[in-house]
This record gives structure tokens, C-alpha cells and sequence, in this order.
């Protein structure tokens, strides 16, 4: 905005300057032509004025005449008084100066300008560089007897006018300049101002502040436009209030698509291969007798919470909390082709940091809770979206492979890992795995072959 408002600026100078030395010159120009035909005009009067009063004097001229030459003498001094004249003479009717303000002139031949013919009282002017030139022929009794020049300085009549109508232009030019200027500035002030607001409410608003408001105080294009930058913020604050309050009950991914999607096809139901995931707290039942229900509550918390950090920290997706116990999946609603390996280690960090957690809790308090978690684990493929009523509805994932991780979570002890072979296959580069044997799951006909997962000892500071 700082560089808008100094660009703008400069321009209204620079047009203010342009128009103000466009408007001198052609004021100057306008004056010099007015002064020059005021000093023609008097040009031709002195001419006419020396022809005119010389005319018997220089009829009389030669043979010695000395009176007619002392007068033809104080007429061109009197001419030449006046200011700008810088030479008047008389001609005869042969040409030769027969008087002159310098005498150095006297007895040269000049060339003369007027006619023997021309009528008296004419005249005729010759610019030459910066001189004006008047001659006006000399007739004694309709005899042409010879011819008066008077010759002006225009530099000496001229310039003087114009440099102090130039000062008046100029401070004029310069008063209007502050002026444009003082006017373009608060212009700019007006336009900019409100611009400046709304840009920090937008940068505002990109740092995650959506209860920025800029108020309005235009109808122009601007003032539509703070209006619907309010207007913006209104419907983003309104989205972040209902991300909050729906955002801890429903997917961070389901919630994004209500209020992004424009039809809820995008959540329909879709075959996906995904890796199933169940946590259950054991001994739970026995653990809660003699708890008061706030302590129960914080409990289940408190293991939820650590279960839960650590299967969204390996992009795992929290269907339901289902009593003490968790349903989790991986590569879905986001796929992720190693999706069962992120299973599997979300697991032993499970267990790694629940290990950790009663180790710190015991040497706290040797009478603390211990929590111990039972985990299975299962690939296979599901339909993964929206199952329901149209008045309430779950993003889950439903098939034969959720029961079986079901149910190798049931078989689990306090502290292990099972997964099925399916499972067992993908992830032996990543983990230690034992044979436990074939299961007869509860519903399978087929026995289902048992691999629990080795968890090792919690890093330190693992769980912190």
C-alpha cells in the first residue's frame, strides 16, 4: 500500500508539474505576441512621429544648414529617449543618414525600407533576430524627402515582462502544485486507507484469526468488497465453530467432506482393502470396582488418549470408542499402500508407551491403576463409508475382516499384539513376529493361524 500510495503521488506530481509548465508556456507564449504587437504598434508611432516632425526640417537640409541639422539632431534624441530605442535616424532621399543618435552613422548609406511612392504616414516593420525595425517615409510639401527608422530592443522591452510574469505563473503553478498535491494525498488516503485495513484483516485472518472484522466505510467498490470479506469471515468462523463442536464426534476426513462436499456420494459406501485394528483394556471390569466415576472416566481418558496419539500419528483413522475398547483402521478414508505396516507399529507403541505410563505411574504411587491393553490386528478387504439411517448415520467400515480383528483382540492377553498371517506377511521386515498357533474363531469355519507381535522395552521417555 506504502508503494500504491507513493506511485500515486509521483504521478499526480509529475501530471500537476507537466500541466503547470504547459500552462506557463503557453501563457508566456500569449504574453510575448500581446508585447510584441503593443511594441510594433509603438514602433510604428515613433517612425510616424519622427517622419512626421522632421519632414520640413529635412527639406531644408544641406548647403551648410546648420539650424536644420541641430534640429533634425534634438528630434532623434528626443525619439531615442524612449526606453528600448537603441538607434533612430534620418535618411535623405539618396539614403545617406543626415542624422542618428550615433554620430559614427553620419553621412553612411543605409539601405531604406520605404518607397518614394508610399503614401505618407505609412509604415513598414523588419524583425531582425531580436530587433524590430520602423520606417516611415519623410514627405515635405507630397515631396519624398527621405525616411525615418527607429530601431527597438524587444530583449530590453520584452524579457523584463515575461521573467516577472513567469515568477507570478510560477508561484501560481506552485500553489497549485500543493494544492493537487495536499488533494491527491488525501485522495489516496481515503482510497488507500480502507484498503490497508482490509489487506491486515486478510493477513489476519490467514494466521488463523477468523473473528477479524473490517468495517465498512464506503459504498464503493471497496466498501462491497470489505462487505464481503466480513461476509467470508462470518461463514469461515461459522465452519470453524462447527469443526469444533462435531470435529471430536465424527473423522477429521468425514467432517471435511460434510462441509466441503457438495453431495454426500463422496461418502458413500466404497470396497477398499484397509488394515482393522482393536485395542481393548483388560481387566477393565475388575479394574473399576471400588473407582469412584469421575476416576473411571479418567481413566479411560487417559489410555484413550495415549491409544489415540499414536494411531493418528501413523495416519490411522479412529472409527468408534466402543466401552474400553477402540476401533481403529488404516488406508482409509486416506489410502496408503503400507497401510498394515502402520498397523502394526501404531500397536507397539501402544503398548510400548501404556508400559511406560504404569512405570511412572507406579514409582509415583505403588498403589496405582495399572492399565494393560489387548490388540488385533487383521487385513482384508471392507466396505469403508456412510452406514445408517437418513437421519443418523456412521462413517465405519464393515466386513469379515472387522470380525476377525474382533476377534483376535478377544484372544489377546494384557499386553499382546495378535495379527493374522495376512498381516504376518507384510510386516516381517518391520517386526518380530512368534507362531501361536491356529485359532477357531467364533463364526469361521476355518481355523485362522496366530502370530503375536514382539513389543520390546519402551525407549525412554517413551509415552511422556
Amino acid at each position: 500500500m506504502r508503494s500504491l500510495r507513493i506511485k500515486f503521488s509521483a504521478l499526480v506530481v509529475s501530471l500537476l508539474v507537466l500541466a503547470s509548465a504547459l500552462l506557463t508556456f503557453i501563457a508566456t507564449q500569449h504574453e510575448r505576441r500581446a508585447l510584441e504587437e503593443e511594441i510594433e504598434a509603438r514602433a510604428q508611432m515613433l517612425a510616424t512621429y519622427l517622419a512626421g516632425t522632421a519632414a520640413g526640417a529635412l527639406g531644408d537640409v544641406g548647403g551648410g544648414n546648420y539650424a536644420e541639422e541641430l534640429t533634425l539632431d534634438l528630434l532623434v534624441a528626443e525619439v531615442a529617449g524612449g526606453k528600448g530605442v537603441v538607434a533612430a535616424r534620418l535618411l535623405d532621399r539618396e539614403g545617406r543618414i543626415a542624422a542618428s543618435i550615433d554620430r559614427t552613422e553620419w553621412g553612411e548609406e543605409v539601405p531604406r525600407l520605404s518607397d518614394p511612392e508610399d503614401a505618407p504616414g505609412s509604415v513598414v516593420t523588419v524583425h531582425e533576430h531580436s530587433l524590430l525595425l520602423a520606417s516611415a517615409p519623410v514627405h515635405f510639401s507630397d515631396v519624398f524627402v527621405g525616411e525615418a527608422q527607429v530601431v527597438l530592443d524587444l530583449k530590453v522591452l520584452i524579457d523584463p515582462k515575461l521573467r516577472s510574469g513567469a515568477q507570478q505563473l510560477a508561484a501560481v503553478a506552485a500553489l497549485v502544485l500543493l494544492i493537487g498535491v495536499g488533494a491527491g494525498l488525501g485522495f489516496v488516503a481515503l482510497l488507500v486507507g480502507p484498503l490497508q485495513r482490509l489487506r491486515r484483516g486478510v493477513e489476519q485472518m490467514t494466521q488463523g484469526d477468523v473473528s477479524v472484522r473490517v468495517v465498512p466505510t464506503s459504498r464503493d467498490e471497496v466498501g462491497e468488497l470489505t462487505r464481503a470479506f466480513n461476509e467470508m469471515g462470518d461463514s469461515l468462523e461459522q465452519k470453524q465453530r462447527i469443526q469444533s463442536a462435531f470435529g471430536r464426534y465424527v473423522n477429521d476426513y468425514v467432517l471435511n467432506q460434510l462441509l466441503e462436499g457438495p453431495e454426500d456420494e463422496q461418502l458413500a459406501g466404497s470396497e477398499r482393502e484397509v488394515t482393522i485394528l482393536f485395542a481393548d483394556i483388560r481387566r477393565f471390569t475388575r479394574l473399576s470396582e471400588g473407582m469412584k466415576a469421575r476416576a473411571v472416566v479418567s481413566l479411560l481418558n487417559e489410555v484413550f488418549q495415549l491409544v489415540s496419539d499414536r494411531i493418528l500419528e501413523r495416519g490411522g483413522t479412529i472409527d468408534k470408542f466402543i466401552g474400553d475398547s477402540v476401533m481403529a483402521y488404516f488406508g482409509a478414508p486416506m489410502r496408503h499402500e503400507d497401510h498394515v505396516q502402520r498397523a502394526v507399529l501404531s500397536a507397539i507403541e501402544i503398548e510400548r508407551a501404556l508400559l511406560e505410563r504404569n512405570r511412572r505411574m507406579q514409582a509415583l504411587d505403588p498403589g496405582a491403576v495399572i492399565a494393560e491393553i489387548g490388540i488385533g490386528i487383521h487385513t482384508g478387504t471392507v466396505v469403508v463409508g456412510n452406514i445408517g439411517s437418513d437421519r443418523r448415520t456412521d462413517f465405519t467400515a464393515i466386513g469379515d475382516a472387522v470380525n476377525v480383528a474382533h476377534r483376535l483382540e478377544k484372544l489377546a492377553r494384557p499386553g499382546e499384539i495378535l495379527v493374522s498371517e495376512a498381516v504376518q506377511r507384510r510386516v516381517r521386515t518391520v517386526a518380530r513376529l512368534r507362531f501361536e498357533g491356529e485359532r477357531q474363531l467364533a463364526g469361521r469355519e476355518e481355523p485362522v493361524h496366530v502370530y503375536s507381535v514382539e513389543v520390546g522395552e519402551a525407549p525412554p521417555g517413551a509415552g511422556a
